[in-house]
């Protein structure tokens, strides 16, 4: 059930701007390989989405174009809660981790 609700995060990921379709195809190929392989294998041979999970599990590559898209998805997200009223420490809790996911995201290979 993970494997395919994360699968189909993925492919909508493909299509839809702002949504990552990197960290769910990753969580879809890990739990696949654990409770489907034949989902497993579908994956992992796909046109589109095979090459991606290969070049992270061989260089930890993640596309230009995903980080942009994912860095700008949760700098919309900070400031959806500043907006919203969120209180400062929540603020600034959340915007500690987002710099340091993009941090991490942004040091990742990009070929």
């Amino acid at each position: 059930m993970l494997a395919s609700a994360s699968l189909a995060l993925a492919v909508a990921g493909v299509v839809l701007p702002g949504l990552p379709a990197t960290p769910f195809l990753l969580l879809a190929a890990w739990a696949a390989a654990r409770g489907s392989p034949e989902l497993a294998a579908r994956i992992e041979t796909h046109p589109r989405l095979g090459p991606m999970l290969g070049n992270w599990r061989a260089r930890r590559v993640v596309p230009p174009r995903a980080k942009l898209l994912a860095c700008l998805s949760m700098a919309s997200s900070l400031a959806i809660l500043w907006v919203s009223g969120a209180p400062g420490p929540v603020l600034a809790g959340v915007g500690a981790i987002l710099v340091c996911v993009a941090t991490y995201l942004v040091t990742r290979p990009s070929r």
